[in-house]
């Protein structure tokens, strides 16, 4: 398996288990528990932040760094840097 291959089998497994997490939390009554909608929330995120790192960015981070670092090192940094017009360089 390629390392691209790699990482998406791992982004669709993370879906999946997130999806199944949900409906566990669904069929025991649980409609939107805090602390679960935001586990979920985190995942969801995590696999947008993946998408967008790959397109514009990098995916050399793990699973357990801030989101805002991953938002400011891993992908801003690359997409000021790419930015041609002046006010990305500020």
């Amino acid at each position: 398996m390629t390392e691209a291959e790699e990482r998406i089998w791992e982004r669709g497994n993370r879906a999946a288990w997130s999806r199944v997490l949900g409906q566990c939390l669904s069929e025991l009554g649980h409609k939107n528990p805090d602390a679960a909608k935001l586990i979920r929330e985190r995942e969801l995120v995590i696999a947008a932040l993946r998408s967008l790192c790959e397109d514009f960015g990098d995916n050399d981070w793990d699973e357990d760094l801030h989101l805002a670092d991953v938002v400011e090192k891993h992908l801003a940094n690359h997409l000021h840097e790419n930015c041609e017009e002046p006010e990305c360089r500020s």
